[in-house]
């Protein structure tokens, strides 16, 4: 997958652009602000989203909603935080996981499989469609 990643901690971006590598994505953009995460997917058209839910100038969860305005991305929204109103608000909207801080690989991993056999069922549910 092609994947955008925003963090307003630089150790953090870089954590997600070595792991991500070596689980077989491709890191298209890295934002270090929820202005730049809108404008990253702009240019770049991500497959996926990787967001931290509080930065600077426009949180995590205010730039996904200015994203899919123009495109449907799914995301996986991350907080050093507890914050169990949005743990229920990701479970409710389909194309979002919230996953907490600190992120280990095992975790990240098993999120992103979960997104891509979510996606490979649709597609093939799709393809079902078509054929009919």
């Amino acid at each position: 997958m092609k994947i955008v990643v925003a963090d307003d901690e630089p150790d953090m971006r870089d954590y997600f652009v070595k792991i991500l590598s070596h689980l077989g994505h491709e890191v298209v953009a890295v934002a270090g602000d929820g202005k730049a995460l809108v404008e990253s997917c702009r240019l770049k058209v991500p497959d996926m989203v990787i967001t931290d839910l509080m930065m600077p100038e426009l949180s995590g969860e205010d730039a996904l909603r200015q994203i899919w305005l123009e495109q449907a991305v799914p995301a996986i929204l991350i907080s050093a935080y507890q914050c169990p109103e949005w743990i229920v608000k990701a479970e409710a909207i389909p194309p979002v996981r919230y996953l907490n801080k600190p992120i280990n690989r095992a975790k990240l991993q098993s999120t992103l499989q979960s997104f891509e056999e979510t996606t490979t069922e649709r597609s093939s549910g799709e393809e079902k469609a078509d054929n009919s």
